[in-house]
């Protein structure tokens, strides 16, 4: 286990090439969620106010339950080869290509790695990584009081917004006091906490509460009753008018059914790859899981993408659930 020293150093460390560079690119993994998105927007909301030059790239579409965030009409898709930057500051990104390999690192003069996964890489010239903590937005609240930041109530916003949802509105096993005291400290801000939650959990599109319902009208329930999936095919996608996006939160429906200690869904991208979302109760570790399809996250909270289509990436999870049930 680390110390508190060695966290303090990397900080200072990050508030010293902060201090020290012009030029900043953000950002976070593809397919974005709350915590990569608003700790890149508080992010480059801050840099801009102390007269850097910064911004925030994602190859994918912002969903739309985070658009009300301040700054997320300002994101770019892409960066040109010639661009270069001073610094890079990756966020929840177990290595450089899991932002989807929109720049090099020979384009950047230095690495900023903050991530709270136990599976990563340390890529960066700086690596900031707390397994313990609930999110990159909680780390980024780390940094902001080191540095004695004031921050603006739409900064405070995205952070709040960050590790309400990697949380679970506070409800996963990542929860933590140290959580819950960062979101205090948030709300000395201002911030309309209701207002967040109604934009993030209530305000939900008619395509999204329709590919909701084709995928629990089709959740199995497997191993004893132990085990329960839902499969959203691209045909489920079509019918519903849904997008990717679309399909956040429904994973949280497979833990609902007493006795599940492993809840999957189970994405088609295509005839030949699927995407693998788990969660599971607090005893059981889904890195030991995922880590056999070169996939990553946390012990309750993970996922992987399967090189097969969706029926054989049921069978396949399936074989190794079965050495953890049957065996």
């Amino acid at each position: 286990m680390q110390s508190s020293k060695f966290y303090l150093d990397k900080i200072a460390e990050i508030s010293k090439i902060i201090k020290e560079s012009r030029t900043f690119f953000i950002a976070g993994h593809v397919k974005p969620d709350g915590d990569s998105l608003g700790s890149a927007l508080a992010l480059l909301s801050f840099l801009n106010r102390i007269g850097k030059e910064a911004y925030v790239y994602c190859k994918d579409e912002v969903p739309t339950y985070l658009k009300f965030l301040h700054g997320s009409n300002k994101i770019k898709v892409a960066v040109k080869k010639t661009d270069f930057f001073d610094c890079a500051i990756i966020l929840e990104s177990v290595n450089f290509a899991r932002m989807g390999d929109i720049i090099t690192p020979s384009q950047v003069k230095k690495i900023i790695n903050i991530d709270h996964h136990q599976t990563h890489m340390n890529f960066g010239d700086v690596n900031y990584i707390v397994a313990k903590s609930s999110s990159t937005a909680e780390l980024i609240v780390n940094i902001f009081e080191f540095m004695k930041v004031k921050l603006t109530k739409p900064e405070a916003e995205c952070l709040y917004t960050g590790i309400v949802t990697d949380t679970g509105r506070f409800q996963n096993t990542n929860t933590t006091a140290n959580s819950h005291i960062a979101c205090a400290k948030l709300m000395g801000y201002n911030i309309d906490v209701n207002k967040v939650y109604k934009q993030i959990y209530e305000r939900t599109s008619l395509p999204s509460l329709k590919l909701r319902g084709f995928g629990l009208c089709n959740m199995k329930l497997i191993f004893n009753e132990k085990v329960s999936y839902i499969v959203l095919t691209k045909d489920m996608f079509k019918k519903s008018k849904a997008n990717y996006s679309d399909s956040e939160g429904i994973i949280n429906y497979t833990l609902c059914v007493p006795g599940v200690k492993i809840g999957c869904v189970f994405k088609e991208v295509d005839k030949k790859s699927t995407r693998v979302s788990l969660r599971s109760i607090k005893s059981v570790n889904l890195l030991n899981i995922v880590k056999q399809f070169d996939g990553g996250g946390h012990k309750n909270a993970a996922g992987c993408t399967i090189n097969a289509g969706v029926n054989m990436a049921i069978k396949m999870i399936c074989e190794v659930l079965k050495e953890k049930f049957d065996g």
